[in-house]
């Protein structure tokens, strides 16, 4: 079933790619949250594509300045000055490629997780090019990270295996399986004839706007707390069946995917206290998995070369890595993910639509039979709500409890018309709130609220505890937007109650017998 209004125009919004310098695109990306989705998108994935850029101009600086290398030095002082200059410039072309492959891996994710609002920028070409130039840098770093794990942790292995450590060492060598000049082949065959054309496409995009309506669009902060919710679901399932060390593929999955969130969530952590709290969390559990590969990795290195001794040491490294994964991700499985929740929530708030920069609430909202069994597995948010008396204006405050028992309140005023209301919130203390709440005993709902996320919407199915009553309610980008109803949700629907303005909670609201 899909549903959806007329009188669509589209129009083309246009930045001159030649102004997109990195200064302006870090400009850019400070206000990147409060812009529409398809904008957001690509500033990010442009600050990422200028990093990387800055990054292979200095492999091409490196890669020109260095000298050919010597041959038959001998010792003295001259061999231990060449060693030492080797030595250097190593670290540097390790320190430049790390920053390449960083920038690398989350441009592509970034064109990965936005690719609805990427539109066709992310073509099969450049996707592509950009994952045969990751194959070519990463094996340039696979020896490099041996070599440093074993240097790393060699002092903490038994006799034995720290013999069998240096044995490995030595047959991995001091050289990179691939050269400098074969990572600059890469860098110019993948990465160099793209640049320019993908420029161009993250520096344009289309809306859509229907003739006569507000001038409103789903903005980059609210698409990315979609995505974060998406994001917990699959974790989730995915946790669930991550229960053992040999499980290495799907604990690879979790990996690949707390990189990209990371991705997404980056140029933001430091200024925002939750965003920031879920990327240090899913930054430590990517380490520990990361580790705990490498250990993996090398184990069966090991064994391949008949190190029995080491490959049982590295077994018991890589099984103490999970175990630490295990005791924050899987024990405590419920509390971490109320850590993406909450980062989710703040890029919700923050990324409220507007009208000529007033937030705008656009929703469609239906009558259910009964609650859809699907909604009852997502854990509800217990909701408390009562409007101060007014006659043109009402204040609403609510007090929202989680699964996890955290708390939030806030102090809301709407207007306008059902489906697309201006609406101002704020949060509130929680002694603000108590002192206030009195005033609301002639006008109080109570409900649960199942959250559960489907595609790029999320579905608010709200649970009456005060009489016979369910509805769902779902937030759109704009008043045209055209979405389907989840198949576990559309047999439950009686109908439409959006313009029903007997459905609207202020209205429905009741004195409090409790």
């Amino acid at each position: 079933m899909y549903l959806s209004t007329p009188a669509m125009i589209t129009m083309a919004t246009t930045t001159d790619a030649g102004s997109l310098n990195a200064e302006h695109v870090r400009h850019l990306l400070g206000d990147s949250l409060g812009l529409p989705a398809q904008e957001g998108a690509r500033v990010l994935a442009l600050s990422w594509l200028q990093q990387l850029l800055s990054a292979r101009a200095e492999w091409r600086t490196l890669l020109r300045d260095t000298p050919p290398r010597s041959v038959g030095t001998g010792g003295g002082e001259r061999g231990s000055a060449d060693d030492a200059e080797a030595a250097a410039r190593r670290a540097r072309e390790t320190e430049v490629l790390h920053k390449a492959r960083v920038a690398l891996r989350r441009l592509r994710a970034t064109l990965r997780e936005n690719n609805r609002v990427l539109d066709d920028v992310a073509d099969r070409r450049t996707l592509r090019a950009l994952r045969r130039l990751g194959r070519a840098t990463n094996e340039a770093r696979d020896a490099d990270v041996q070599r440093e794990w074993l240097d790393a942790n060699i002092e903490v292995l038994d006799t034995t295996a720290r013999a069998e450590a240096m044995t490995m060492r030595e047959r991995l060598g001091s050289a990179s399986a691939v050269s400098p000049k074969q990572i600059e082949r890469a860098f110019a065959r993948h990465l160099d004839p793209l640049v320019e054309s993908l420029t161009v496409r993250l520096s344009t995009y289309r809306q859509r706007r229907s003739v006569g309506s507000p001038a409103s669009s789903l903005t980059f902060a609210r698409h990315l707390a979609t995505r974060l919710r998406q994001s917990g679901t699959r974790l989730r399932r995915e946790l669930e069946r991550s229960t053992d060390i040999q499980h290495q593929d799907a604990l690879h999955e979790i990996r690949i995917r707390l990189k990209r969130q990371r991705a997404l969530l980056a140029p933001y952590a430091k200024t925002r206290p939750a965003l920031g709290s879920w990327f240090d969390l899913a930054t430590r559990a990517q380490d520990q998995l990361g580790a705990m590969r490498d250990a993996v990795v090398l184990e069966e290195l090991a064994q391949r070369m008949r190190l029995r001794a080491l490959a049982a040491a590295l077994r018991n490294q890589a099984l103490s890595h999970f175990t630490a994964f295990a005791a924050t991700w899987s024990t405590h499985l419920d509390d971490t993910l109320a850590v993406l929740e909450r980062a989710a929530q703040a890029l919700y708030a923050e990324g409220a639509q507007s009208m000529g920069g007033i937030p705008l609430e656009i929703e469609r909202k239906f009558l259910l039979k009964s609650v859809p069994p699907h909604a009852r597995h997502v854990p509800p948010t217990r909701i408390d709500q009562g409007w101060i008396p007014g006659t043109q204006l009402r204040e609403r405050l609510r007090r929202s409890t989680r699964p996890d028992g955290t708390v939030r309140c806030t102090r809301t005023i709407k207007f306008g018309p059902a489906s697309a209301r201006v609406e101002l919130e704020e949060q509130t203390s929680d002694t603000l709130f108590e002192s206030m709440w009195p005033l609301t005993r002639d006008a109080r709902i109570r409900k649960l609220r199942h959250a559960v996320p489907h595609g790029d919407h999320v579905w608010e199915i709200d649970v009456f505890l005060d009489r016979e009553l369910v509805l769902a309610e779902v937030e759109l980008s704009s008043l045209d937007e055209v979405f389907a109803l989840p198949e576990w949700l559309a047999p439950f629907i009686e109908r439409d109650v959006t313009d029903d303005p007997a459905y609207l909670n202020a209205v429905m609201a009741r004195p409090d017998t409790a």
